[in-house]
């Protein structure tokens, strides 16, 4: 059954991977769906104890470690019939009724899909919340050729991105390139954290760390022939990034990082185009039909992606004193957050937002 269609992250290696070296992780928690004595769909979770990140914009919020059921993304694999549903729902159910889990979180599920509408049709709203956390979710089915990605992008966009793209080589002499690694090494790690610590992203204190932890699970994505990693290179240094893994031949981009030195010339799009262009060009060579961005909105995602769809983290809560307290403050604060971002929106105020947050993280950094 682990073999049948599924995400990267509800992988058996990956999944195991990650529950064997996060201390917060309990145990693995699995339930298995049988027709008779067929089986029929299986639900992949973990049962932690930490806390949840939350966020109000761009306000990270307080919030008490709690005995999380945590659905990982794409942990439904198999036969997604109403009843089969609704069973391995009531399995999660009775996880929270027995007080083995505070709150149980079904990671980025479809707004379409059987078990966001079984979730969202339980009939005790104290259970289900008031509230759940919603985002976009990109996604780029490669064109068979370089010439037809270019075609994607407008005819303004084109001409802006052509220019600094002349603009890069003739500054540079010409010594501008993109290379693809399928292992990481020693020297690869430089690289990425020379560009990392020039990024915005590391004045928010996210992206890319080279930590232990990650270096296990690249090493684990290596030795399956899953890691992919393309550094663009300018003036003989590293300048921008992009990391993922293959699965399923789904691209699955984790981080991306540029030095912003040289935001001028716009080199994350540069990367994109260029290595995407490459993947469309030598699709036997590379064996990627699919680039999934991940959820998020960003230009260059809106820019490069053919298809958008919306996804739900869902939240499901105990019956007790604490599940009902979590589920008010979640609920609230999701409510508030969505809201926030629709009004924002209406005046193109959240992309200047954006702006402005990494305008401070780069000062941030520079001091």
């Amino acid at each position: 059954m682990w073999n049948w269609p599924g995400t990267r992250d509800s992988d058996l290696d990956y999944f195991l991977h990650f529950a064997g070296m996060q201390a917060e992780v309990l145990r693995p928690q699995v339930w298995v769906a049988y027709r008779g004595n067929v089986p029929e769909a299986m639900l992949i979770s973990r049962l932690e104890k930490r806390r949840i990140p939350i966020r109000l914009g761009y306000l990270k919020l307080p919030t008490p470690r709690v005995r999380l059921l945590n659905v990982v993304y794409g942990g439904w694999r198999g036969s997604t019939a109403k009843d089969t549903t609704e069973a391995l729902v009531e399995e999660v159910l009775k996880t929270l009724r027995c007080g083995e889990a505070d709150v149980a979180v079904c990671e980025r599920l479809a707004a379409n899909s059987q078990l966001c509408h079984t979730l969202g049709a339980l009939p005790r709203r104290l259970e289900r919340g008031f509230c759940w956390e919603q985002q976009n979710h990109y996604r780029l089915r490669l064109p068979g050729s370089s010439e037809a990605l270019y075609e994607m992008v407008s005819a303004k966009r084109k001409a802006n991105y052509l220019r600094k793209e002349r603009k890069l080589v003739r500054d540079f002499s010409g010594d501008v390139f993109c290379q693809w690694y399928r292992q990481a090494s020693p020297v690869i790690y430089r690289d990425l954290e020379f560009i990392a610590e020039r990024s915005y992203q590391r004045g928010l204190g996210v992206g890319f760390q080279d930590t232990p932890e990650l270096r296990g699970w690249w090493d684990l994505a290596g030795s399956k022939g899953r890691l992919r990693l393309c550094i663009l290179y300018v003036g003989g240094k590293p300048c921008a990034f992009f990391a993922g893994e293959v699965y399923g031949g789904i691209l699955t981009g984790d981080y991306m990082a540029y030095d912003r030195q040289f935001a001028s010339y716009s080199p994350g799009m540069y990367l994109l185009v260029r290595s995407l262009g490459e993947l469309c060009d030598c699709r036997e060579k590379h064996g990627i039909l699919e680039i999934d961005f991940g959820p998020g909105d960003s230009e260059l995602k809106s820019l490069l992606s053919s298809s958008i769809t919306q996804q739900s983290t869902v939240y499901v809560y105990a019956r007790t004193l604490q599940g009902v307290g979590l589920n008010l403050i979640f609920s609230l604060v999701f409510l508030a957050h969505r809201s926030a971002k629709m009004l924002l929106a209406r005046g193109n105020l959240l992309a200047k937002a954006r702006r402005l947050r990494r305008k401070h993280a780069s000062r941030n950094l520079a001091s």
